[in-house]
C-alpha cells in the first residue's frame, strides 16, 4: 500500500524513532511511506534536525504544486486538511495514516489510525484480480526524490536542450555500456537513423536486418534512403540467424543491424565475423536490451554502434521520447555530434546534412536518475522470469507454452515473451476477460507490411518470423509484478489450457 503518514503521526513517531511502529512498516516494506514537505517545518519544531532526517531516511517526500496549494486554500476544508486530501488523490495513493481520522469526514480520500493501517496489512490480502502488462508508477515512489531533484536543476538553468545535464548522462551510460562514447538522441527510432547516416548508408546501399521487430528498424534503413534486406529468426530466441545473414550479403551490402530483441542479445560472434570479412558496419538495434550481455559483453558495445530507447515502457525509460548511440570509434562519436545538429560544425556552418536528433536536458535527467535504480530493478525482472518459468512447470504447462529460455546470459527481459501455438489469440482474450494484460509482438512481420510491398516478399519467405507472429505473447514481467500475481497469471493460463 502506499500510504502519506499525516503530520500528527510522524510527530508521535519522533518521540521514538528506534521503536516507531510507523517506520517499522515502511522499514520491513509493507507499506510504502510519504511524507508532505509542508510538514518538515512541524516536525521540527517538535525534534532536531538529525531526528527528522533520520525520520525521511524511510519515507518519501512529496512536493505540492502551486496548484495544488491554491486548490487547497479554495477550500471550505482547514488547508492542511483539503492539501492531504488533494495530494492523495493526485498522487493515487492508498490512504492517509493520521491520529484523527474524523478531520478527513467528507473528503475523498481514505483515512485511517496507524492500528488501522496494521490491521488491513495482517488481514489476509485480497485475491488478485488484476496484473497490468506494465504500471509505469508503480516506482513513483521510489525515484521520486531523485527525479524531482534533476528536473528542478534543469528548471533552475534554463539549460533544455542538450548542455550539461545531457553530457552527464552520456558519460554515466557510456560507463555502463563500457564503450568510450555515448551520444543523446531524440528517440530510440533517431538513433537508429542517425547511426545509418554516420556509417554512410544511402541510396543504392542494402541493409540486413531481422523481419521480426519492431517497425522502426526496418523503417529507419527506408528513411535513409537504403533497402532493407530480412533475414529469418532462430525460432528460440527470436533474433536474426547468422547463416541467414551471410545469405543475403551482396556487393550493395553496406551494414547488418542485429535486433536484441526483448532483452536477449542476438548471437553476435558470428554476424561479427561476416562483417569484418565483407567489410560492413554493426549497428546493434539494443532498443530493448539496456543492461543485457552476450557473453560477458555489454549490449551496445559488441558492434560498432549500439542503439537504445528510452521510451516510457523500456526497462530505462525517461518521461517522453530519448534516445542514445553508443560507440568505441571517435570518429563516429564526432560524426553523430555533428548529424544530431543539423550537421553543424562549428554552429552555422555544414558541410553535411543532418537532422534534428537533439536530446533535451529535462529527458536526460530523468534517465541519469532512473540510471541509479536499473540494475536492482533488472534483477527482479530476472527473478521474475525464473519465478514463471518455475511456476509454468510446476502447473505442468510446458506441453501447452514454450517458454524463453536464457541462451545468452544476461537476458534482461523487457519482455517475456511465450508461445501459445494456434491458439494464442484465444488465450490473449481469456488474458484479458480475467484482467491480465499482455500483448502482441508483432503479429505483422516486417515483410508482410503494406509499406514494404516495393520490397518483394511474400508470405512464406520468412517461416520462422511468421510463425512468431502467430504464436508469440507476452506477459506480464516487470519489477512491479509480484509472486502472488504471478501465480494468478499462470493459474488463468491453466484454466484457459486445462479447464481447471
Amino acid at each position: 500500500m502506499q500510504i502519506l503518514f499525516d503530520t500528527d503521526c510522524l510527530i508521535q513517531a519522533l518521540e521514538n524513532l528506534e521503536n516507531s511502529a510507523v517506520l517499522d512498516l515502511c522499514r520491513r516494506e509493507r507499506c510504502k511511506g510519504w511524507v508532505l514537505s509542508t510538514s518538515v517545518p512541524a516536525l521540527l519544531a517538535g525534534a532536531g534536525e538529525g531526528e527528522v532526517q533520520s525520520l525521511l531516511r524511510s519515507l518519501a517526500v512529496l512536493t505540492p504544486t502551486a496548484h495544488d496549494i491554491g486548490l487547497a486554500l479554495a477550500s471550505e476544508k482547514p488547508f492542511e486538511v483539503a492539501l492531504v486530501a488533494r495530494l492523495v488523490e493526485a498522487s493515487g495513493l492508498d490512504a492517509v495514516v493520521t491520529l484523527s481520522p474524523e478531520r478527513f469526514s467528507g473528503m475523498p480520500v481514505n483515512a485511517m489510525t496507524l492500528g488501522q493501517l496494521q490491521e488491513k496489512l495482517d488481514a489476509p490480502p485480497p485475491p488478485v484480480k488484476e496484473v497490468r502488462l506494465l504500471d509505469i508508477t508503480a516506482s513513483y515512489h521510489q525515484i521520486l526524490t531523485e527525479v524531482e531533484k534533476e528536473i528542478a536543476e534543469t528548471i533552475r538553468s534554463g539549460q533544455f536542450i542538450l548542455g550539461a545535464k545531457v553530457s552527464r548522462m552520456e558519460e554515466r551510460m557510456a560507463t555502463y555500456c563500457q564503450t568510450k562514447y555515448a551520444v543523446g538522441v531524440s528517440s530510440g527510432t533517431d538513433a537508429l537513423l542517425i547511426a545509418l547516416m554516420a556509417a554512410g548508408v544511402g541510396p543504392g546501399d542494402e541493409v540486413i536486418t531481422s523481419p521480426y521487430t519492431f517497425f522502426a528498424t526496418a523503417g529507419s534503413i527506408i528513411r535513409a534512403g537504403a533497402k532493407p534486406v530480412f533475414a529469418d529468426i532462430n525460432d528460440i530466441t527470436f533474433n536474426i540467424k547468422p547463416e541467414h545473414v551471410e545469405r543475403c550479403i551482396t556487393p550493395k551490402s553496406k551494414a547488418i543491424i542485429p535486433v536484441h530483441l526483448y532483452g536477449q542479445c542476438a548471437d553476435m560472434d558470428p554476424i561479427l565475423q561476416l562483417a569484418e570479412k565483407h567489410g560492413l558496419r554493426v549497428i546493434e538495434d539494443a532498443a530493448q536490451a539496456i543492461g543485457s550481455e552476450y557473453k560477458s559483453r555489454p549490449a551496445g558495445s559488441l558492434g560498432d554502434m549500439g542503439c537504445f530507447s528510452f521510451f516510457p515502457a523500456k526497462n530505462l525509460g525517461c518521461f517522453g521520447d530519448g534516445g542514445l548511440v553508443t560507440t568505441n570509434s571517435e570518429e563516429l562519436y564526432k560524426q553523430l555530434k555533428i548529424l544530431r545538429v543539423h550537421g553543424s560544425e562549428p554552429k552555422y556552418y555544414h558541410e553535411v546534412l543532418g537532422g534534428n536528433f537533439r536530446l533535451d536536458a529535462l529527458q536526460a535527467g530523468v534517465v541519469s536518475a532512473k540510471l541509479n535504480f536499473l540494475e536492482e530493478w533488472t534483477d527482479q525482472r530476472r527473478k521474475n522470469a525464473q519465478t514463471y518459468n518455475q511456476l509454468f512447470k510446476d502447473s505442468a504447462m510446458t506441453p501447452f507454452v514454450q517458454l524463453p529460455p536464457e541462451v545468452f546470459p544476461r537476458h534482461v527481459y523487457n519482455q517475456y515473451v511465450l508461445r501459445a501455438g494456434n491458439r494464442r489469440d484465444e488465450l490473449r482474450t481469456f488474458l484479458n476477460e480475467n484482467g491480465i494484460g499482455c500483448e502482441i509482438y508483432y503479429p505483422i512481420p516486417l515483410h508482410l507490411q503494406d509499406c514494404f510491398k516495393s520490397l518483394g516478399y511474400k508470405s512464406g519467405d520468412f517461416s520462422e518470423s511468421e510463425k512468431a507472429a502467430k504464436q508469440t505473447l507476452a506477459l506480464p514481467i516487470s519489477h512491479e509484478v509480484d509472486r502472488r500475481q504471478q501465480e494468478y497469471v499462470v493459474e488463468t493460463i491453466q484454466r484457459f489450457f486445462l479447464g481447471k
